[in-house]
């Protein structure tokens, strides 16, 4: 009587476990191909993450930086760029004003000094001082000298700018681009026996073996 029961058991497992496998598997009609239902499941979601997925513009990133320095290194996810770009917009920014500043003091010294001094204009106290402690020569001297350092860092400044565009746009390009990990580069030594067209004892060539894989 046990034997029995434990034969019908058997046989009732074995159908339990059939029909369970049964539902796991999908039988495709066109190619009679089987297809497990994980990786059904897998290949959905795989394609909802794929339309889920907005598309990166290098347009749209290269506009933001040229509106807004920066903005654009943030939507290509280079946020520890910002720092870098506008520390060199800030510095660049400041000598070009200082310079600035002072071309317009010694401006306003020289003409004092040659009474070309437009009416309703005054003099500060820096400018002042400076025309008391200067010659006219010197007063035109450093007053173009100022003068070409100013346009020499407002150059500067224009093309830090520029920069952080074109840095926005190249960033906005590769941000798709994919390195795959199969790409490697092997070295190994490299050794064959060759024959003489002559009866010689044969000699080796030995080199090194370059190749890459993609």
């Amino acid at each position: 009587m046990s034997r029995r029961f434990l034969f019908l058991l058997g046989i009732l497992v074995m159908v339990a476990f059939r029909q369970t496998e049964a539902q796991n598997v999908v039988f495709d009609t066109i190619g009679n191909t089987i297809i497990s239902a994980d990786t059904i499941v897998k290949e959905e979601k795989t394609a909802k993450t794929t339309k889920s997925k907005k598309p990166h513009s290098p347009q749209k990133a290269t506009i933001m930086s040229a509106c807004l320095p920066g903005l654009g290194q943030i939507y290509n996810g280079k946020w520890w760029k910002v720092p870098i770009v506008y520390a060199g917009l800030g510095g660049l920014g400041y000598l070009a004003f200082s310079n600035y500043s002072e071309y317009q003091s010694f401006l306003h010294a020289y003409e004092y000094k040659t009474g070309d001094l437009p009416d309703g204009v005054t003099l500060s106290e820096h400018e002042a001082e400076l025309a008391n402690r200067y010659a006219d020569s010197q007063l035109q001297t450093y007053k173009e000298s100022y003068r070409r350092d100013f346009e020499f860092y407002s150059i500067l400044t224009v093309a830090w700018y520029g920069l952080n565009i074109l840095d926005a746009c190249v960033d906005g390009h590769l941000y798709d681009y994919d390195i795959s990990d199969d790409l490697s580069l092997s070295i190994d030594p490299y050794l064959r026996p060759t024959a003489t067209p002559i009866k010689m004892p044969q000699y080796a060539q030995v080199g090194l073996s370059f190749q890459l894989n993609f």
